[in-house]
């Protein structure tokens, strides 16, 4: 559902600033990193968001593009405990977009995993 703009953006923001820049976001379907990216997008750039969840993550990439006409932001289903799922994630990100510019390490880290 789409997000008003006063929601996610300040005014102090120069629209524009962020054009022709990628943004790379694990978990960015999530509540808060949402809102980054979608201010990231509404002031010029495209992104990619990745998550466990393919329907949250590919729902949350359509929602988030439809803050700017013309937008570019992908899903991308990538574990970030799987390095290389996100190595993939990050060159399809690059390959599709262009470049990589900003990324926002952005994933929970609620499930128990042995430090190695």
């Amino acid at each position: 559902m789409p997000v008003p703009r006063e929601t996610f953006l300040s005014s102090v923001w120069r629209d524009g600033i962020f054009k022709d820049k990628v943004l790379f976001c694990t978990g960015g379907a999530g509540t808060i990193c949402s809102m980054q990216v979608r201010a990231f997008v509404a002031l010029g750039g495209n992104a990619c968001i990745t998550g466990r969840n393919a329907e949250k993550t590919e729902k949350g990439a359509a929602d988030i593009a439809s803050v700017r006409p013309g937008a570019k932001v992908i899903g991308i289903v990538a574990d970030v405990r799987d390095m290389v799922a996100m190595e993939a994630a990050a060159e399809r990100c690059a390959t599709e977009l262009g470049s990589l510019d900003f990324a926002i390490a952005g994933a929970a880290g609620n499930f128990l995993a042995p430090m190695s």
